[in-house]
């Protein structure tokens, strides 16, 4: 996330790209907030022995694209924003969402990996 929001700032100065630091601020906030969820989820989960760890993932998915829908409606809502005037942040909102995505999923096969290991 560091990585994304370094880039993200370096092409803003760069191409002079109409991302404002709100944009950033909620990306970051987001993934922040569903990467601690995710953790405590998977030491719950792993507490109980491990065995609902995909469904708890699934779960966990669903309910991080529901909010990232809500999100957008939301902030659609409040600016008054529109079309493409929107596109600068979702553009950088789903870059997160998906770093965000890529990371979990290579995480949960890891944890699936060593479970069936384990058996």
């Amino acid at each position: 996330m560091a990585g994304i929001t370094l880039m993200t700032l370096f092409a803003m100065q760069t191409w002079l790209l109409q991302v404002k630091a709100e944009h950033i601020a909620i990306g970051v906030l987001f993934s922040m907030l569903f990467s601690i969820w995710f953790t405590l989820l998977l030491k719950k989960v792993e507490g109980n022995g491990g065995n609902n760890a995909m469904r708890a993932f699934l779960v966990y998915a669903t309910a991080r694209l529901l909010s990232a829908v809500a999100i957008i409606a939301a902030y659609m809502a409040l600016t008054g924003q529109r079309g493409r005037q929107m596109m600068p942040f979702i553009l950088l909102f789903a870059t997160y969402f998906i770093l965000l995505d890529v990371l979990d999923a290579v995480y949960m096969v890891k944890v699936t990996k060593a479970q069936l290991k384990e058996e």
